[in-house]
Parts: structure tokens; C-alpha cells; sequence
């Protein structure tokens, strides 16, 4: 069984926060990633290679 980890970008308040989400297949990763709602999505394999990238369906201007 393969092993996937999303990485997840949201801008808070104008600082940038990454989190990690790890997930036992590629589907189950990209399921999570389209439902989370962050400004970049990346999903990468056991191996640490790019898998897939999931654009935001609606971008938000963060800058002040």
C-alpha cells in the first residue's frame, strides 16, 4: 500500500501556514484535497515526487 501526503498552504492574517495530511492511497488524498479549501494543494507519493495539484475553484485577493 502506497503512502500520500498532502501539503496544504493557507494564508492566515497575512503569514503563511503549511500542514501536512498523510493518507494510505492517492485517491483518498485527492478527495481530501478537494474539499479542504486552501490556497495551494500538493500531493506527493511515499517517494516525495508531485503527484497532483489541485487549483483553488474560487482565488481570494490576500494582500491588504
Amino acid at each position: 500500500m502506497s503512502r500520500h501526503h498532502v501539503r496544504e498552504h493557507h494564508w492566515v492574517g497575512g503569514i503563511l501556514s503549511t500542514v501536512e495530511h498523510f493518507f494510505d492511497s492517492l485517491e483518498d488524498a485527492k478527495a481530501h484535497a478537494d474539499n479542504s479549501g486552501a490556497h495551494t494543494i500538493k500531493i506527493y507519493d511515499e517517494s516525495g515526487e508531485l503527484q497532483h495539484i489541485v487549483s483553488p475553484q474560487q482565488a481570494t485577493n490576500t494582500y491588504a
